[in-house]
């Protein structure tokens, strides 16, 4: 039987998620919350720490957060596929 497909493919698979995984993370380094000057329901403005142009420094945070997880999860997949094929390799060769 031969395994040379399904190595190729699960590394195949591991390179796709890990460009994946890249391209989050520098969203997460890039992304930027504008600070909206709006009341809440109780009719007061919220306490914001404003940088750089109107960039909202906890809502940058928490975007930044997210982004960082969803590439964190790619980056995992991505270690899964690859040990995956390691393991596929070593067993059938």
């Amino acid at each position: 039987m031969t395994v040379g497909p399904a190595i190729v493919l699960l590394n195949l698979g591991a390179a796709l998620f890990a460009l994946i995984a890249a391209c989050l993370w520098y969203r997460s380094a890039t992304v930027q919350v504008p600070h909206k000057d709006e009341p809440d329901s109780s009719g007061l403005y919220p306490a914001a720490i404003i940088v750089g142009e109107n960039t909202d420094f906890i809502g940058t945070a928490f975007a930044q957060s997210t982004w960082s997880k969803r590439a964190a999860f790619a980056a995992a997949i991505a270690a899964a596929l690859q040990s995956l094929a390691l393991l596929v390799q070593s067993a059938w060769a």
